[in-house]
């Protein structure tokens, strides 16, 4: 979890300058918890939010997807 939060992507900056929505969709998770951290791959496709606990994950994914219904979002568990 530490490694993975101290990972940049320097693609990032650059999209959510140009793209508002994606800004809002990340600074709207990482408002959801404090114990979680997003980013947005490395290739731009997606942004992902990381939590420590799949109940938490699970309360955020409701909440998003009552506020953004036209964007897909899914829950997965690292390995």
């Amino acid at each position: 979890f530490n490694y993975l939060k101290k990972l940049d992507n320097s693609l990032e900056v650059i999209s959510l300058s140009k793209f508002p929505k994606l800004k809002n969709i990340k600074y709207f998770l990482e408002k959801s918890s404090n114990k979680s951290f997003v980013r947005m791959t490395g290739s731009g496709s997606a942004i992902v939010a990381y939590f420590k606990s799949k109940k938490l994950c699970d309360d955020v994914k409701k909440k998003f997807s009552r506020k953004y219904k036209n964007y897909w979002c899914k829950v997965a568990k690292t390995i």
